[in-house]
Formats: structure tokens, C-alpha cells, sequence
């Protein structure tokens, strides 16, 4: 995405041991951002089975613990 004018760019932070994080457990507050492809699960979801795809640079919304189970991120 490019900045034009006034426009606002939407983007993941830059958090020091919230980058490129690879296979663990950790705690969302915003937004998950997959820097490789990276299938995601989610510990608390009701269905411990219950996996996710993020395509590499796909955003996803979400809050809450989840589990990278292969591939890396960076979140917020």
C-alpha cells in the first residue's frame, strides 16, 4: 500500500519479540500479520482442532491466545 496525501496506511507495529515469531503460543491484541504462509490455532476456541491458513501478507483481525503451528508472524 502506498501513502498518498493525507491517506491513512493501516499496518502492523513493530514490537520488539512480537516479530516474525514462529511456532508458540502467544497473546493478540489487534492483529495478526503472516510473514510466510502460516497456519494458525487457537488454544481457547471451543474445537482444539480448529486450524487457520494465512497467506503470506494476509492481515487477520483477532484477539486473543493463538498458536502458530508452522510458518512465522508478526502481531499486535
Amino acid at each position: 500500500m502506498n501513502k498518498t496525501g493525507r491517506d491513512t496506511v493501516q499496518a502492523v507495529p513493530l514490537i520488539d519479540g512480537q516479530m516474525n515469531v514462529g511456532a508458540g503460543t502467544y497473546r493478540c491484541n489487534a492483529v495478526i500479520h503472516a510473514e510466510s504462509d502460516a497456519v494458525i490455532s487457537f488454544p481457547d476456541h471451543t474445537v482444539p482442532s480448529f486450524t487457520y491458513t494465512i497467506p503470506t501478507g494476509q492481515d487477520r483481525s483477532f484477539i486473543g491466545n493463538f498458536t502458530v503451528v508452522s510458518g512465522t508472524v508478526t502481531y499486535s
